[in-house]
């Protein structure tokens, strides 16, 4: 009784861990992220769905701050809205590293 309890926790607790399979959105799919997401890496796939990423790590901004993970990208924030003849607001959110090799993300050279 008590190792079925203890796998089920377990199960449930990499079910939620950040590293668990990304939530597909946007583009041809219709589908939308939970309140606190955003939708975002859209511009990296053929059918315009991006994945919903928590979008509280801040990347490549003004600050300089970086993805945390050996592989993470840096990808657009939709929720940043540049002013007239900006090309780049400097503005990104993470997307995890195994996301992006699940995904197949066809990503610009740095």
């Amino acid at each position: 009784m008590k190792a079925t309890v203890l796998v089920a926790l377990f199960a449930a607790v990499v079910a939620a861990a950040p590293g668990s399979a990304p939530k597909r959105c946007g583009g041809k799919t219709g589908l939308t992220c939970a309140t606190k997401e955003v939708c975002a890496g859209f511009e990296f796939t053929k059918d315009g769905s991006g994945v919903c990423v928590d979008g509280s790590r801040p990347c490549g901004d003004f600050f300089g701050h970086v993805c945390p993970g050996n592989g993470d990208w840096c990808a657009n924030d939709p929720r940043v809205v540049c002013p007239p003849n900006v090309l780049d607001c400097g503005s990104g959110v993470c997307i995890p590293g195994q996301w992006v090799k699940d995904l197949g993300l066809k990503l610009p050279s740095n």
